[in-house]
Order: C-alpha cells, then sequence, then structure tokens
C-alpha cells in the first residue's frame, strides 16, 4: 500500500473529550484498534496513537479527568469536542527549535520558547522530547507546532514494529486557510513545509488508507 506521508510532518491531532469513546470511533471506522499511548507529563492530557507510515502517526488525544486550573488550550478544545476533530499538527523542521524559537520572537509571536515533555508508554519506555508552539495569531491551529525526539525512539517506529501488519496509511494531509500561500512562505521560513490549500477559515483535509476503505477524518 503505497502512503503519500510529507517527509516533515511528524503526528497529526485528532481530539475529543474522551479517549476510550475516540478510539472506538477511529476502530469502527476503520477497522483498526489504535494503541494507547500513556499520560503526558502535564497530567491533563493522554493518547492512543495509529501508525500512519514513515515517521508519522494520528494521535487521538483527549483530556485526563475533570476540567482541571492548569488545563492548556488544546485540553479546553479536546473538552468542547462533543465529536472528534483534528485539531492541529506536528512538523519536523531541518533546523533546530532554538533557531525556530528565534524566528517566532523577531515576528513577535507569543509562546515563542522551547519547552520539554514527556510520557511514560504502558510498557514502561520513557519518551522525552522538546517542542515549540509559538501562537502565530495570522494563522490560528493551521500554523503547526515543532518537535525534536531528541534520543527517543520515534512513536511511529515503535508502533510499527509492535504491530507490523497495521494497515492504515495515509494518503492526504493538507491544510486550509484564507491566505494558504502566506502559510506556505512562512512554514518555509522555519524550516518545514505542508500541503495547503485556500479556504473560508482553518481547516483541513486527512484521507486514510484502511482495512475499510478510504476515510476522512
Amino acid at each position: 500500500m503505497e502512503s503519500n506521508v510529507n517527509e516533515d510532518l511528524d503526528h497529526i491531532i485528532w481530539a475529543c473529550n474522551d479517549l476510550e469513546t475516540g478510539s472506538r470511533r477511529f476502530e469502527a471506522m476503520t477497522g483498526v484498534q489504535p494503541h494507547y499511548g500513556g499520560v503526558h507529563a502535564s497530567g491533563v492530557t493522554h493518547n492512543a496513537l495509529v501508525a500512519l507510515g514513515g515517521r508519522c502517526y494520528l494521535e487521538i488525544l483527549a483530556p485526563v479527568g475533570p476540567p482541571a486550573p492548569n488545563d492548556d488550550a488544546w485540553t479546553r478544545l479536546a473538552r468542547a469536542a462533543q465529536e472528534p476533530r483534528l485539531l492541529t499538527y506536528c512538523l519536523r523542521s531541518k533546523r533546530p527549535l532554538s533557531e525556530l524559537a528565534s524566528i517566532a520572537q523577531t515576528n513577535a509571536w507569543p509562546k515563542a520558547t522551547v519547552a520539554n515533555n514527556g510520557r511514560t508508554t504502558p510498557e514502561g519506555i520513557r519518551l522525552r522530547w522538546q517542542w515549540l508552539a509559538p501562537t502565530a495569531e495570522a494563522y490560528g491551529l493551521a500554523f503547526p507546532f515543532f518537535i525534536d525526539w531528541l534520543d527517543s525512539a520515534h512513536p511511529a517506529r515503535s508502533l510499527s514494529a509492535a504491530r507490523p501488519h497495521s494497515s492504515v496509511q495515509l494518503q492526504l494531509f493538507s491544510v486550509g486557510h484564507p491566505d494558504a500561500k502566506g502559510l506556505e512562505r512562512t512554514l518555509a521560513q522555519f524550516g518545514a513545509s505542508i500541503e495547503t490549500y485556500a479556504a473560508e477559515g482553518v481547516e483541513f483535509k486527512l484521507q486514510l488508507q484502511t482495512p475499510k476503505g478510504v476515510v476522512s477524518l
């Protein structure tokens, strides 16, 4: 099965207000059961993952427990999602995160700092990474966040090793925005790219080849 994975695309976030419900929904649509990934270091979100080919995966993201004072913006959006929704996406850049942070700071974007995060998998493997999620107000969630997995094994590779016969492949992922070309130019400054298209607001197109055929999320 041919995969159409952009080399810069690390993962795509599908947010929902309950992880078990979201995982069951994905399995019913595709015939593939997501793999529980664990709780993030913040303690407010956890996830389930599906390998999409190459170094790319789908992350089903959901809150842990009731609303808490340390809920971040993504957690609040996930809590509000009565139906699972594509929230945003993550890219790998050819440039260090520190350089990307400097670019974002030059643009006077909020949250232009490199942060640390991690989680422990159900198998007891500790993952750690650094990430950068500046607020690009002109693009909203059409602008990605960036990740460096440091010395951790990439989740997509681990998933593929654990489930060698998993048969979900990314066929299409593109990002819609009123200024699609501007988004492309800005991402090029950050050393990364994604397919874009003109749209009235922020939206995404995602198509997966699955055992139940082509599925759009």
